[in-house]
């Protein structure tokens, strides 16, 4: 027996051996499958734990089901006159359908389509986009149940692209303003409104990104951006937080289609708080000028100036006269705070300064010859001309909003798309797909002569041109072709 005892685990321990000499590898493959199977499972257990079960869908559809009474459609009219010259006709019988009319002018009804939110239920203020209602002659508030309140008023501000509509009936919904400093980037977002006519259509995303800037320009944005899903349509509605409150009003996409291709922007809710207690309580919007023209300063620029780095705002003109001016400030100065905090940017000082009370004396730090220096600086009223007098670099608002991009004219140009002389507008180089401009048959190589009847023979004429308060509702071009061949067409924003 002893004998039998001590060769059992001997035998035992020989064909452990031998089975992990001739099966090791799949045993090991096994053990490592197992330990991940196990970890995978507890991980999943602990997912489930941290949200709940399927707590997220439940949450959604409240989330839905509480703003959704408070999201509106709001439908525009507008009478839109265009000059047809001879030899247009097929061109108009194209883009307005039937028999194109004989050389002279042509009137029709522009009809156009967005989203609001009610913010004040009380007093029927509805909050929605500028460019939704810019130009209309008639504005059409619809709600969730069908009702076609009367609009009493209207008040808008192009500069921030918000406008207010205060419709007269009760038994309204709003939906309360949320705290959107406090939004952070990869929370979950809900968006309403009534995409390519889809009333009370949701999607949901994350906040993708804080304080973006979408085009050159003097408009005024630190846009919220949402991979959540932004259409045509979608214009004025709200960009709701889980707990729904409106932290933004979704105003604009990037988008070589046209279409969402997950990047949109949000107009945050302390912004439109802001705008929207203006419009209400003067009509109009008044923002501090502090009288400069800045930029912002790459890291060549910053080591010839010899800055400390390239947060800030470079001063690029001052304007004579101007508030810049008088306090001592001066081309190349690079400013890095106002009234106590840090600037991060050009488009944060811009933002910033709009926010100041008219009157008001701020401390303003900069750099000048690599030596730190402050002036205090009474910050002016913001001229009224502001929006008309902008100009803008190629890439513009009004023309990424139409789909189009243009370019100084230039014997270069000319020589490449065919012309036998340099002609005198603005170069069409890049149409979005899609894009109204496509729809409407511009093509690179054409030139831009006329916007609203006014001859433009620059890239920035014309981007001041297509940034006026009336041209948000849309604008009509003159364009000529290599051929020699003139034509007008009129283009509606699609945002």
């Amino acid at each position: 027996m002893k004998l039998l005892r001590v060769w059992l685990p001997i035998a035992v321990v020989t064909a452990l051996v031998i089975y992990i000499a001739v099966d090791g590898p799949r045993l090991a493959m096994h053990i490592g499958y197992s330990a991940a199977k196990g970890r995978n499972r507890a991980q999943r257990e602990q997912l489930a734990a941290m949200a709940g079960g399927d707590s997220m869908s439940p949450l959604l559809a409240q989330v839905a089901e509480v703003v959704r009474p408070a999201v509106v459609e709001v439908r525009v009219a507008k009478k839109v006159t265009v000059r047809a010259p001879a030899g247009t006709s097929d061109f108009l019988d194209r883009f307005f359908g039937g028999q194109g009319p004989p050389p002279g002018t042509r009137q029709y009804v522009q009809q156009g389509l967005g989203s609001g939110v009610v913010i004040d239920a009380n007093n029927g203020y509805v909050l929605t986009n500028h460019h939704v209602v810019a130009g209309a002659e008639q504005i059409e508030v619809i709600l969730p149940d069908g009702r076609t309140p009367s609009v009493a008023w209207t008040r808008s501000d192009a500069l921030s692209d918000l406008a207010v509509v205060k419709v007269d009936t009760a038994d309204l919904i709003a939906a309360p303003l949320g705290d959107s400093d406090a939004v952070r980037v990869g929370q979950v977002v809900v968006a309403i409104g009534a995409p390519e006519a889809l009333p009370q259509t949701v999607t949901a995303g994350i906040i993708s990104a804080r304080g973006r800037r979408a085009e050159d320009g003097q408009s005024y944005q630190s846009f919220l951006q949402t991979d959540a899903a932004i259409n045509h349509g979608n214009s004025g509605g709200p960009l709701v937080d889980l707990r729904g409150e409106v932290i933004g009003i979704n105003t604009a996409i990037v988008s070589e289609s046209g279409g969402n291709e997950g990047i949109g922007f949000a107009i945050p809710s302390n912004m439109a708080r802001g705008v929207m207690d203006q419009l209400i309580e003067k009509g109009k919007v008044v923002r501090g000028y502090l009288g400069v023209v800045i930029q912002g300063a790459t890291g060549d620029l910053a080591r010839s100036f010899h800055l400390p780095g390239t947060r800030g705002a470079l001063v690029a003109s001052v304007a004579p006269g101007g508030p810049a001016e008088r306090a001592g400030l001066k081309a190349g100065d690079f400013i890095v705070a106002i009234a106590g905090s840090p600037v991060r940017s050009p488009n944060d000082l811009r933002n910033r300064v709009a926010a100041i009370e008219p009157g008001k004396s701020v401390a303003v730090e900069f750099y000048r010859d690599g030596r730190k220096q402050s002036a205090d600086v009474t910050i002016a009223a913001q001229p009224a001309n502001m929006l008309a007098a902008a100009t803008t670099q190629p890439g513009l608002r009004g023309a990424a909003r139409f789909g189009l991009r243009v370019a100084d004219p230039s014997a270069d140009l000319a020589q490449q798309y065919g012309y036998n002389a340099e002609p005198r507008g603005v170069f069409i180089v890049a149409v979005t797909p899609m894009s109204p401009a496509a729809q409407a048959g511009l093509q690179d190589g054409m030139v831009i002569t006329q916007v609203g009847g006014r001859d433009v023979a620059t890239a920035a004429a014309f981007a001041a041109a297509v940034s006026t308060e009336q041209a948000a509702g849309g604008v009509r071009l003159r364009v000529i072709d290599p051929t020699g061949g003139a034509r007008y067409v009129f283009l509606s924003p699609r945002w």
